[in-house]
């Protein structure tokens, strides 16, 4: 009975999930082009998933942005005491803020691996001061980074977030099932690989840089062939249907 219970939930998702993606017929990824006036929010679930999922949205528009890491990443080595591990994290981010020239960052400081309990203190972000806020995948089978969707749109559904904001998904571990945006930074490679390379205490053990870039070169393909791009699936997030 428990397997049908699943079988069938399981299959209730997908079809979601088909219906909202088959009705967008768009197979031409557009430019990302931001205004002067226009403010993003990036939320990482951990340090290291801005650079890898937006580092070429942040290299192109660091006055636009601001960064939200939600985690303390306490358990990004289980080499390291946690509470060490998170003051290595929370330099290095630091210091990529700092190369790239973001202003406004903060870490919210939760739990690592603890974010899918959390939603009271995610609530209290201010999403209404921006017109973009930038998550990661929904798809993306990482339970940290799936509580981050989640949050979303309960935060959306309690009123903290206005229907016209444009809600993003940038990829980190999976990829998008479909991109409609991208910024291409053929010319600003080296800049992406050094500023993920500077999460040192993540990269020691896996080449997160080089794994990224080579789905980024991929997505050029719909990108009018271009060499490299970051792409993004956007909507106001009053038209996400799941």
């Amino acid at each position: 009975m428990k397997n049908f219970i699943k079988r069938f939930l399981l299959k209730r998702v997908y079809q979601k999930v088909y219906s909202f993606y088959g009705a967008i017929t768009n197979i031409n990824p557009k430019a990302l082009e931001l205004n002067k006036s226009d403010r993003v929010l990036i939320l990482a679930p951990h340090a290291d998933d801005e650079v890898i999922g937006c580092g070429a949205l942040l290299l192109r528009y660091p006055n636009l942005c601001d960064v939200t890491v939600l985690t303390d990443g306490r358990y990004g080595d289980s080499n390291i005491e946690p509470s060490k591990m998170a003051n290595i994290r929370r330099d290095e981010f630091k210091n990529v803020m700092d190369k790239i020239g973001i202003k406004n960052y903060s870490i919210l400081d939760i739990e690592d691996s603890m974010l899918n309990d959390s939603y009271d203190k995610f609530s209290k972000i201010d999403f209404n001061s921006y017109n973009y806020i930038f998550i990661p995948n929904n798809l993306d089978q990482h339970p940290d980074h799936k509580a981050v969707f989640s949050h979303i749109l309960r935060a959306y559904r309690d009123g903290k977030i206005d229907k016209n904001i444009n809600l993003a998904m940038y990829e980190v571990w999976g990829a998008l099932a479909l991109t409609n945006f991208y910024i291409d930074f053929s010319n600003m490679v080296k800049d992406k690989r050094e500023v993920i390379n500077m999460h040192k205490s993540q990269v020691k053990d896996y080449d997160y840089a080089t794994k990224i870039l080579g789905l980024n070169s991929y997505r050029g393909l719909t990108a009018s062939n271009k060499d490299y791009v970051e792409s993004y699936f956007i909507l106001p997030i009053k038209d996400y249907k799941f």
